[in-house]
């Protein structure tokens, strides 16, 4: 070996040697593009659709019914009659799943319109308005944050009871501060351009340049925000029904139907294996569309 590549291998030696194993694996797989791989935008869009689809007809979907008991066909593992097997009561876990994506869509929905609302409204008065309200706005923002997401979630559904609406608020509370900060921004940026001047100096109202000029341009913003926030807000409640403070157990629900599940993984795998296998697959699909859209935004952003 010569003496002019000795040094380089010595530095490529140090740099494996120093770089995490993680990092070296981020390095080789092209983790954070995965959605420019063929075919993979295509199959997550299918994914949303067919979930979507369950959680608008479950009835046209479901082979069964949630409430159909087979006391002869008890943790029956997957096959022709129940592709999914059945549960404890002998229900079939393909329709508890299917039935279960309308509560657990439609909560992470609702919660994600109120934080767009609540945190847009909120970064759309403090960006444009500034001063004092701006301060006082974001300070406000800066406590909301500064208490742990979750433990705020399990505060508010606690002291709610558990439910249904009160997973959708304590769902909402982790969202709103991320809406607010985003468009603040957004705004902040928008107001200074020469047509919100001119707009200004032609008289128009506030609210007239809030509604009509400003709040266009944060809307790809706010759909970017709401898709990558769906992902969280589908793993939060999750979460809560798991715990036994989301959805109560009158309807089926992904989270719940997990937590069910649990307590028969040695007996029964594919009880709490495909109501988890929902969660990811929402969760990574809604991700993968999010992401694809964001950066699709961001270009022409830059373009423009």
């Amino acid at each position: 070996m010569s003496d002019t590549s000795l040094p380089r291998t010595r530095a490529l030696v140090a740099k494996t040697t120093t770089t995490p194993p993680f990092a070296l694996l981020g390095s080789l797989l092209p983790i954070r593009q995965l959605h420019r791989l063929p075919l993979v935008l295509p199959l997550a869009g299918l994914v949303v659709l067919l979930l979507v689809a369950c959680a608008i007809a479950p009835d046209l979907i479901a082979p069964y019914a949630p409430t159909d008991f087979d006391y002869n066909a008890i943790l029956n593992p997957p096959g022709l009659h129940h592709l999914f097997g059945t549960d404890a009561y002998g229900r079939d876990v393909a329709s508890l799943v299917v039935y279960g994506a309308r509560s657990s869509i439609l909560m992470a929905a609702g919660a994600i319109l109120l934080g767009m609302t609540a945190g847009g409204a909120m970064g759309l008065v403090a960006g444009y308005a500034g001063g004092w309200l701006d301060q006082l706005l974001m300070r406000l923002v800066d406590i909301w944050i500064s208490v742990p997401p979750m433990l705020l979630a399990l505060i508010i559904a606690a002291a709610l009871q558990g439910g249904y609406g009160a997973t959708i608020i304590a769902v909402t509370s982790m969202i709103v501060p991320r809406f607010a900060r985003v468009i603040r921004a957004q705004v902040i940026a928008v107001k200074a351009r020469p047509f919100i001047l001119a707009a200004r100096t032609l008289g128009a109202s506030p609210s007239w340049i809030l509604l009509r000029h400003v709040l266009p341009h944060t809307l790809p913003q706010l759909l970017v925000l709401s898709t990558l926030g769906m992902a969280e807000a589908v793993l939060i409640g999750a979460s809560l029904s798991f715990i036994g403070l989301g959805v109560v157990t009158d309807r089926p629900d992904w989270g719940f139907l997990l937590s069910q599940g649990r307590d028969y993984l040695t007996v029964a795998w594919w009880y709490a294996t495909f109501p988890g296998l929902a969660i990811t697959s929402l969760a990574v699909s809604v991700n993968l569309l999010g992401d694809a859209l964001r950066q699709r935004l961001d270009g022409r952003a830059n373009r423009e």
